[in-house]
């Protein structure tokens, strides 16, 4: 990730670590410089004296330690998202993709999206990350949205008690594995009945549907050229797409990507993370002048 990139990323995500970064970069310069001009001790040395090495350590440390949040809007809590009202001119969708992480489909998905300089949606299933946990951290090292896609991917029906654990150990294994936490959820399969949604919404998070389903799931894999005709087929100015990088190797999918990324910028599309798709339908909505749209945005 380009440095400024990240640091647009940080500012946005977690106001509170940039704070306490500035406040310990500034603090141990200006020390520094002062001591060095008043006292003829080499920067070097004085840093070898004091010991501001090991405190710039371990306030980083600090800093490392505190989760980095994926908040969802207050007017998309415990909600059912499909796609978001669009208001104004520019047309905005979200990319996201289910399953992983895992290896060589995300990693190949994760180049083109770098070169493209495009942030993805990443629902990744608690076990996944768990064996593959180096390429769950280049997801978010990349600048990419964690969400929650469950620790076993199952369709069954559930009882309250193993829908919590379907969630909250796969939020465990993020935290633990990204020291992150997130409120953003996708159910498998699209399943809204079997006990895990009515958790997730309980618990004020956002249920993530989507208003394009590329087919890349079906046992019978499509081809790339069926992908790609799919999602350009159903998208729409705040749509979400679904595509996977997981559950198995998804090489149509991964060569599909740039293709789709190409024909939809060339129809204006411009790319977002669910995140951001729901803060802008937010701020939008907050405008005096704003103007209501359909949308699938349910309860």
């Amino acid at each position: 990730m380009a440095r400024s990139e990240q640091q647009d990323r940080i500012k946005r995500l977690l106001p509170g670590k940039v704070l306490w970064v500035a406040i310990a970069v500034i603090s141990c310069a200006v020390f520094a410089l002062l001591h060095t001009l008043f006292s003829g001790v080499s920067a070097d040395a004085l840093i070898a004296q004091t010991g501001l090495a090991k405190t710039v350590e371990v306030t980083t440390a600090i800093v490392n330690s505190i989760p980095l949040n994926f908040d969802v809007p207050k007017d998309f809590q415990a909600k059912i998202i499909k796609d978001v009202p669009v208001i104004g001119t520019e047309k905005y969708i979200a990319l996201t993709f289910d399953d992983g992480p895992w290896p060589e489909t995300t990693e190949k998905i994760l180049a083109t999206l770098k070169q493209e300089k495009i942030k993805a949606t990443f629902y990744v299933i608690g076990q996944p990350l768990k064996s593959f946990p180096e390429i769950g951290k280049k997801v978010l090292a990349d600048g990419h949205v964690i969400a929650n896609h469950t620790l076993h991917h199952w369709y069954k029906q559930m009882s309250p008690l193993v829908a919590q654990r379907e969630i909250e150990d796969t939020a465990k294994i993020i935290k633990e594995v990204l020291n992150v936490e997130t409120a953003y959820f996708r159910p498998p399969g699209g399943v809204l009945t079997n006990g895990l949604v009515a958790y997730a919404l309980k618990h004020n998070q956002s249920v993530n549907m989507w208003s394009v389903d590329s087919g890349d799931s079906h046992p019978k894999r499509p081809s790339t050229a069926a992908i790609l005709k799919t999602v350009l087929a159903g998208a729409t100015p705040g749509g979400i797409v679904l595509m996977h990088d997981g559950g198995g190797r998804h090489d149509n999918t991964a060569k599909a990507v740039p293709q789709i990324i190409a024909q939809l910028r060339d129809r204006g599309y411009k790319f977002v993370t669910v995140p951001e798709l729901l803060e802008l339908s937010s701020a939008a909505a907050a405008t005096p002048t704003a103007q209501g749209s359909s949308t699938s945005v349910g309860s």
